[in-house]
């Protein structure tokens, strides 16, 4: 999400525009996790209101969705707060209804907080519902804010960017024509990326494929938790990257692969995904969300529906054993992510900064 951030805010001020961010630092508040979802929340719109009695102005406010609610009530309140545009990465409600859904389909254990209460979602639906305006990343979320109530003319949809190394990496890398072989998977190892139907997928592909290789990277997790859920006879052709801290490093990931897995339940607009396309990837990822948005099944990747490790490792299977239609998807996918850049997705966001102004403005006429 920082990532986002900082992208995006680079591409404004490239415009003209004044972007200051407030982060962690300016927060009083415990290191526990629980703690700062309650408390953070609340010290936003005082931190705004104190940052105004200093002279500090701001036509706009930008806020991450868990955290905008409190600022929300208390522009109801004072007028004289600026306008408030909440940015959502992949609805909070979304994700608690994915997720029980999942767990359904998986049998396993359902919480009480899960099927019926969770802080983050409380606050994020009240904040959705009394913003000014909602900025998400995919069309199944931008619906689905209507029908909670959410006016259209209040909703923008945007999308995430690529940066320019990525884009520049991946034309260099496809004139090349270098032959590549190997399956990426790039993300946090948790319940939401779909682990579950990953390990038995790749493990399928695996072994009807002694020679290929697989790696997990950007994990958060050591090499023997991760490697602990797969079979010993594979162990020796997993690799591990439990951290990643530059482009570079990234890049140099994408140019070893040529296909990325993402199977997640939930997204919003993943970065892994566009910038695999920008490396030209060949990408087997779940059919819901911003993943669905970009990839055209059969065109430019293949999608399958959440919880099939079954079509999963049926995908995975065909694009190992045709190297020239993983070729072919990720040059079609490289093609269509060349409009997915930063400076663009700036624009939609200051369109929705305008519409925003215009009808605070409008108000008070």
């Amino acid at each position: 999400m920082s990532r986002v951030m900082y992208c995006t805010g680079d591409a404004l001020i490239a415009m003209g525009h004044q972007v200051e961010y407030l982060f962690s630092e300016h927060w009083q508040v415990s290191n526990s996790i629980y703690m700062r979802r309650l408390a953070v929340p609340l010290q936003i719109p005082a931190l705004i209101y104190s940052l105004a009695q200093k002279g500090k102005h701001y036509d706009i406010v930008e806020i991450h969705e868990p955290l905008a609610a409190p600022y929300c009530f208390n522009r109801k309140i004072n007028q004289n707060l600026p306008p408030v545009v909440v940015f959502s990465h992949g609805l909070e409600k979304r994700n608690q209804l994915t997720e029980l859904a999942y767990r359904r389909q998986k049998y396993l254990p359902v919480s009480l907080p899960l099927r019926f209460l969770r802080i983050t979602v409380l606050q994020a639906m009240y904040a959705l519902q009394h913003s000014d305006h909602v900025i998400c990343l995919n069309s199944e979320d931008a619906a689905y804010l209507q029908q909670i109530g959410v006016a259209k003319n209040r909703i923008t949809q945007a999308d995430n960017g690529v940066e320019s190394q990525f884009l520049l990496a991946g034309k260099a890398l496809a004139q090349a024509n270098l032959s590549r072989l190997g399956i990426l998977f790039l993300g946090t190892w948790v319940l939401r990326k779909g682990i579950l139907d990953l390990v038995p997928a790749i493990s399928q592909v695996m072994q009807r494929h002694p020679a290929l290789q697989f790696t997990i990277a950007g994990c958060g997790f050591d090499t023997d938790t991760i490697l602990a859920d797969f079979t010993e006879d594979i162990r020796s052709r997993i690799q591990v990257i439990p951290k990643l801290s530059s482009n570079e490093e990234l890049i140099e990931i994408y140019r070893q692969h040529s296909i990325l897995v993402l199977p997640s339940y939930f997204e919003g607009q993943p970065l892994t995904m566009l910038e695999a396309a920008a490396m030209g990837l060949a990408i087997v990822t779940t059919n819901i969300c911003g993943m669905a948005d970009f990839i055209e099944n059969g065109i430019n990747g293949f999608t399958v529906p959440v919880g099939n490790f079954e079509a999963l490792a049926e995908y995975l299977d065909r694009l190992v054993s045709d190297e020239k239609l993983a070729r072919s998807f990720g040059e079609t996918a490289r093609q269509k992510v060349q409009a997915y850049t930063w400076e663009n997705a700036a624009y939609k966001i200051v369109s929705a900064y305008k519409k925003t102004i215009k009808a605070d403005t409008n108000c008070f006429d």
